[in-house]
This record gives structure tokens, sequence and C-alpha cells, in this order.
């Protein structure tokens, strides 16, 4: 079996949550793309080159990268499943660790894992086909995802597939790709055994819940396709459109109109694509720890956001616990997730969904929470499209000046979105930047006990406890005053 052929996208939440997890567990970076010297100077010279030319490189990019669509029939649960045990060979087969965490992938999941010092294992995956069509034929983009679907679903019935189809955010990518992300129904073999070898006995299985929902297309019992994603626009405004997009179509030089509707087909709310996770996966889990003796606790949020406020609250968490004075707040971006920056250099990691006027919002939302008169390192991706929900990067530095002084880290500000070396230069930048701060040492953890407390905390007091750890001078949590908006966060299941 060409397993080795068969890899997830790079740029997919999935791969980058997980090689960011097995980065840290070996002190190691995460560099997002892995590219040739040569790859890298061509990327500089993009910089020269008018949008349009920035563009074409980078559809020719990812039209090389992409799968063979004949590798469909190839495609196996345990062979994707292997692949995630395989990265975990650069931890050299550490064994008893006190807690593993599996389910959902987003980047608040790999802070969190990071912190504990433990494994993650995905509950689904990304599977980009090389397949050229215009962007806004939703027909055709459906009717070449259900082939390579239905081939690869009548092989794994412990799948579930979902043919993700972004005519904003991922324009110029459904030109050149066709995505298919694999849901897990079942705890693959490969996990069952990793688990077993790696959990100490009586370990905590947390479980990432990510509730977010989105309404699809149901085009057979295991097979959905969802039009658009998290960002700005709700799926309302994907299906029936909007004076707003409709105008930016224009500026596109595109004649659709009207939303995207794939014709033939109810639609039903479920667990959104890119980040929601399924009730029957969970329910696997759970049973398969209650079979080993393991215990299972479920990280629960309705929003990818709330993994990430839960992340940075166990951060701020660590370092009162442990009297240590963070250096800085690191605001990353969807796939760029550094989680060693943070440990090596006290950083409070607060981790963005995507680089949308949301997310931004979500930024804006949290600055009460975060320490003042600090430094920011802002990392944002570029996402070479400029679509009607994307901010401009004078939005973010402002936001990020309300905490303290703002380095970018990776991309130019005047060159952002469409700054191609950013995808490269993200890791070394950071690298730079971790630099100025003294190294941490001990290393920051938490044990899986602090981590429960913590949440126990969190769900009874909620941000009063944001108050009480930015507040030096408290020496009881009593002594914090109320702050009546919230951090929206649901973050404790204490039973299945």
């Amino acid at each position: 079996m060409p397993y080795s052929r068969i890899r997830e996208a790079p740029e997919s939440s999935s791969a980058a949550t997980l090689r960011a997890v097995v980065a840290a567990l070996t002190d190691a970076w995460h560099a997002p793309q892995h590219v040739t010297p040569m790859e890298k100077r061509f990327a500089q010279m993009t910089r020269h080159l008018p949008e349009w030319a920035i563009k074409k490189a980078v559809a020719r990019a990812v039209r090389q990268r992409a799968l063979d669509p004949d590798l469909a029939r190839f495609v196996k649960t345990e062979g994707l499943a292997r692949q995630v045990i395989a990265h975990y060979q650069q931890t050299r087969n550490r064994i008893a660790y006190p807690a593993i965490i599996i389910g959902a992938p987003n980047g608040g999941i790999a802070y969190l894992a990071a912190l504990l010092d433990v494994p993650f294992l995905p509950a689904y995956y990304l599977l980009s086909f090389a397949d050229h069509t215009e962007p806004d034929d939703i027909a055709t983009y459906h009717s070449h995802g259900a082939e390579l679907i239905d081939t690869i679903l009548h092989a794994n019935p412990d799948l579930l597939a979902i043919n993700h189809y972004d005519p904003i955010h991922d324009r110029f990518l459904v030109e050149e790709v066709n995505h298919v992300r694999l849901k897990l129904l079942a705890l693959p073999d490969a996990y069952h055994k990793f688990i077993e070898q790696h959990l100490a006995p009586g370990g905590v299985i947390f479980y990432a819940d990510n509730r977010y929902a989105w309404r699809q297309y149901r085009v057979d019992d295991r097979h959905m396709f969802q039009v658009g994603g998290l960002g700005g626009f709700s799926d309302g405004a994907y299906l029936k459109g909007s004076e707003t997009l409709d105008a930016w179509l224009a500026e596109q030089k595109s004649e659709h109109r009207g939303g995207w509707q794939l014709a033939g087909y109810d639609l039903e709310i479920a667990r959104e694509s890119e980040w929601g996770a399924l009730p029957e996966f969970r329910a696997a889990v759970r049973d398969f720890a209650a079979e080993k003796g393991y215990q299972f606790k479920a990280i629960n949020g309705e929003h990818p956001e709330d993994f990430s406020a839960l992340a940075y609250t166990a951060y701020l968490w660590e370092s009162r616990l442990h009297d240590v004075k963070p250096n800085g707040v690191l605001v990353e971006c969807f796939s760029q997730i550094n989680p060693t920056a943070a440990l090596r250099a006290a950083l409070l990691p607060l981790w963005m969904p995507f680089n949308t006027q949301d997310s931004l919002d979500y930024f804006a939302r949290m600055t009460p929470y975060l320490p003042k008169d600090m430094p920011v390192g802002l990392s944002l991706p570029p996402g070479f499209t400029k679509t009607p929900d994307l901010p401009q990067a004078q939005a973010w530095q402002e936001v990020g000046e309300r905490i303290g002084p703002v380095r970018w880290i990776g991309v130019h500000p005047h060159r952002y979105p469409m700054d191609v070396s950013a995808i490269f230069d993200y890791a070394p930048d950071l690298q730079q930047w971790v630099q100025e701060f003294p190294r941490q040492t001990p290393r920051p953890q938490l044990s899986p006990e602090e981590l429960l407390d913590m949440m126990k905390y969190l769900t009874h007091h909620g941000s009063r406890l944001f108050t009480y750890l930015l507040n030096a001078d408290a020496e009881e949590e009593e002594d914090a005053p109320f702050v009546t908006e919230p951090v929206p966060i649901e973050t404790y299941s204490p039973t299945p």
C-alpha cells in the first residue's frame, strides 16, 4: 500500500496541530511548511511580483503538492492512523504519559497538550486531491469529490467524509484541489495500541469535543458536502449570498451571484468540517477508556475560540502556580502554531482560528484579560486572497497595541496577505524573537490534575479567575473583583 504517498494536506489544521505537539514534546520548532533552499529563494523573489503573478505561483505550488486522484483507492483508515503514530517516533517512544488528548484539532488543543507534555491524536484528516475546476462551479466540484469519496468510503466503513468547498477563503485552492476531510467513527487499531503502550495505567484520556456546527448537505449516509467555513460569513450567507459577497465576486471578475447551493440534496445542521468533532467518535473513545480502565474527561467547546481561551488560561494559571512572570504574549493563527516558543520564553499564547474579522473581534474581546505593557508577537498566515472579511494589517496592529509593542512574526504588514515568503520566514523569525527573552527553566508544565482543578475554578468563577491571575498582589481568589463580561468558554465535563 502506498501509504507514504497519501499525506495530509500540510495547510490543514489537523496536520499542523499534530506536528506542533510532536515538536513541543521534543523541544523542537514547528515549521508549517518544509521547503528547499531553492523554494525559499523563489518565494523571496515573488515579493516584487504583481498580485496575479503571486497567486499563479502559489496555485502552481498547491497543484504540485496535491494528491493524485488515483490514490483514492489506496486510502485506508489504518494507514492514516499509522502515519499519525509514526510522528511520535521522534519522541523516542516515551511511555507512561499521565494523559493523552484525542479529538478535534486546533491551536488551543496543541498548546494544552504541550503544557501537559502529552501526545495528541487527531479525530480526522484532510486529503487534498489534484482537481482543476472553476472556483464557483459547485456542481463539478461536488461531482469530482463524490467519485473520490465513494471510492474511499466503500473500503472504509469506519469513516465519514465531508467534501469541503469554500469559494471565498479557499478561492485559489478550490481551483486546483478537491478537499476531502475524513472523520473517524471508531478508534483505529493503531490508536488502540499507541494508547495502551504509552498511557500510564489509570491515566486520563482528554477528549477535545468541539461542537461547532454548520449547515451541510447530506449526500449519503456517511457523505456530507459543506459550503464555506468559519470566518466573517455565516453558513446562510454562503448559501444565499449577500450584497457584500456579490460586490466582492464582481471585483474577482466572476459573474456568479447569489450564493452557492447544491441542488438535489437536503441541508442539515452537523459538526463543522474543519473544527467539529463527531459524537460517534466521542462515544467510541469513552467506551475504550471504560474498557481499559482509563479516566475519560471531556473538554467541551462550542467554538474553536473556546479552546484558545482555555489554553491561554492554562498558561496564565501555570505562571501564577509556579510564581513565574510572563515575558510577553504570542498571538498565532490557524496553522502557525509553535508551543515551543511559549514554553521556552514564558510567553502567554493566544491562538486565532483564522485571520478574518471574527478572529480579530475575538482578539479584541480577550484584551481585557491579557497583561498590559508586554511585548506582543503577532503571526498571521498569508491567505493570498483579499476576502471581504479580511481585516487590514493596521487593524491587527491597533488591537495588539492595547497590550504592548507589537512585533510582526514572519510576515511584513505592508505585504500582508500576499507575502509568500511569510510561510517560510515564520519559524526562523519566531526563533529570533524568542531569543530576546531568557530561556525558561524548568520547562513550564501542568499535571492533568492541576488542569482539571483550573477548569473547575474557571467553570465556577468565570472571568473573575482571569482578574485574580493577572493581579499579582491578590492572595485569595475571593479578593478578585467581579468582571461582568465572562469569557465565552465551556470547559469542563466531569462525567461522560
